[in-house]
């Protein structure tokens, strides 16, 4: 008799965003999201709560780029708990499946990735 064996499911892995949301951060964003899902296939939760926001257009950037990573087919969830990124996920990422405290607190690696915009002198 053939008994399937149980595939561990992956633990989620964070990417905790920090500092001000420009294009900059947007773009290292996607390509290091692309890396983390590729390792095992697992979740990857972006943690958004430490972003200095300076306007919509890049809270929109960022919601699209996870949602374009969801339509390439990996399962990039944004962690919206504040208003202005629930509205921005429910314009950008209807599709999203929930990030509930179950999921935060089964992820068992945090990738941070801060960001500052460079001064320029003159």
């Amino acid at each position: 008799m053939y008994a399937p064996q149980a595939q561990p499911v992956p633990a989620p892995v964070v990417m905790r965003l920090i500092g001000v949301l420009d294009a900059d951060l947007v773009a290292a964003f996607s390509a290091l999201e692309r890396g983390l899902v590729g390792l095992d296939g697992g979740t990857v939760v972006v943690d958004v709560h430490d972003l200095q926001i300076l306007g919509d257009g890049e809270m929109h950037a960022l919601a699209e780029a996870v949602a374009a990573a969801r339509f390439q087919g990996r399962d990039v969830r944004l962690d919206a708990r504040g208003l202005h990124w629930k509205r921005t996920a429910k314009k950008n990422l209807s599709t999203q499946p929930p990030v509930d405290a179950q999921l935060r607190s089964g992820a068992r690696r945090t990738v941070i990735v801060a960001h500052s915009p460079r001064k320029k002198r003159g």
